[in-house]
C-alpha cells in the first residue's frame, strides 16, 4: 500500500510548530514577540515562481533549484530556500491542500525557530555538552544514512516502474474514506465539558472554536476539513470515523496533551489519486520496499566490531 508519513499530533501543524503543538505558528521578532502577520512575513521572503503553486512537489523542486537563496540571517545562522524545501519535504501529505502563502511562511517561522534555537544553545555553551554533541553526532549519521539510500535506490525510480507500482496498488481502486470534521481543542476536561454543554443548549460550534480552540484550525471555526484516518490521532481518528455526519461527541476525547471535542460535517470516498498526484508516495514506496536490503549489504561490508551487550571501555567523544 502507499507508504503513509504519519504526524504524532491531530494535523499538519504539528509536524511545523516547534513548540506549541497544534497552535498556529507566528514569527519570532528581534525582541521574541510573535508580531509580524503571515502576509507580512511571506512579503519580505524571495518568491518562488508559479510553478510552485501547483503541488507540494513542485513546490519542493522549485525550492531546490535555487537552493542558496538565503531567505533570512539568524545570528550566523542563514535560512535558505533549500531549508525551506526540507521542512516541507517532511510534512504530510495533508499540507498538499494548504494555500501556498501560508504553507511557505509555516516552513520559513519553523526554519527561523529553529535557528534561533540553536543560536540560543551555541551562546550558552549547550553544543559543546558531551550528551548534545552524542545526539548532534547520531542526527548526522542519520541524515548520511538516509542520503545513501535514497541515492541509491534513485535508479530504482523509473516511470515504468512507478506505473507498474500505480496499477497495482492505486489505479481503479477508491481511495481510503474521508471524514469533514469540526474540531475543539483546550488543555483541560473540565474545560472541553463545560462547552460540550454550551453546544448542547445551542451555542454554535464556529464560534466556540474561535474563541475557545487551542488548535491551528480556530481561526477557521474548528474547521479542518476532509482527512483520512492515517491523518488524524489514533484516539481523534477512531472517533471521528464511528461517527454519522451531524454528530459531536459527547464527551471529550483525550489525544496528546489536549482534549478534543469534534464533530463530524460529512463523509465521502474519493476516487483514486491520479498518477501524478500519487507519484510522491509511490517514490517513498519503492525506497522503502529496497531500504531493508541496503542496509543489510552495508551492515556486511561494514568493518563492524560488536562487543555484546556489555561493552568495552567507552570512545572518547571526537572533538
Amino acid at each position: 500500500m502507499l507508504h503513509k508519513r504519519k504526524i504524532s499530533r491531530l494535523v499538519w501543524f504539528a509536524a511545523i510548530a516547534v513548540c506549541a503543538g497544534i497552535v498556529s505558528a507566528g514569527v519570532i521578532s528581534p525582541g521574541g514577540a510573535r508580531a509580524q502577520s503571515q502576509d507580512d512575513l511571506v512579503k519580505g521572503l524571495p518568491a518562488p515562481g508559479p510553478e510552485a503553486y501547483a503541488s507540494l512537489q513542485k513546490l519542493e523542486v522549485e525550492l531546490d533549484r535555487s537552493g542558496g537563496t538565503v531567505v533570512a540571517e539568524v545570528g550566523p545562522h542563514a535560512v535558505t530556500w533549500a531549508d525551506i524545501a526540507d521542512i516541507i519535504r517532511a510534512m504530510p501529505p495533508i499540507a498538499g491542500g494548504v494555500p501556498f502563502p501560508m504553507l511557505y511562511q509555516r516552513a520559513a517561522t519553523q526554519a527561523l525557530e529553529q535557528a534561533a534555537l540553536a543560536l540560543r544553545g551555541e551562546t550558552t555553551g549547550l553544543d559543546n555538552d558531551p550528551i548534545v554533541r552524542r545526539r548532534m553526532r547520531n542526527a548526522a549519521n542519520d541524515a548520511l544514512a538516509t542520503e545513501v539510500i535514497r541515492r541509491s535506490l534513485a535508479p530504482n525510480l523509473t516511470d515504468k516502474a512507478l506505473h507498474a507500482t500505480y496499477d497495482a496498488l492505486v489505479a481503479n481502486k477508491p481511495a481510503p474514506e474521508e471524514v469533514d470534521i469540526r474540531l475543539i481543542m483546550v488543555t483541560t476536561k473540565a474545560e472541553a465539558t463545560a462547552l460540550i454543554g454550551q453546544l448542547n443548549s445551542g451555542a454554535n460550534f464556529a464560534e466556540l472554536a474561535t474563541k475557545f480552540s487551542k488548535d491551528g484550525t480556530a481561526s477557521n471555526g474548528g474547521e479542518l476539513g476532509y482527512a483520512r484516518q492515517d491523518m488524524l490521532s489514533p484516539e481523534v481518528g477512531a472517533i471521528a470515523f464511528a461517527m454519522a455526519p451531524g454528530q459531536m461527541t459527547a464527551y471529550p476525547v483525550r489525544s496528546g496533551n489536549g482534549w478534543f471535542i469534534i464533530r463530524v460535517e460529512s463523509r465521502r470516498q474519493p476516487a483514486a489519486p491520479s498518477f501524478e498526484a500519487a507519484r510522491g508516495a509511490l517514490e517513498q514506496d519503492i525506497i522503502h520496499a529496497g531500504a531493508p536490503f541496503l542496509m543489510q549489504q552495508a551492515l556486511k561490508s561494514a568493518p563492524v566490531k560488536y562487543h555484546g551487550v556489555t561493552g568495552t571501555n567507552a570512545a572518547k567523544d571526537p572533538k
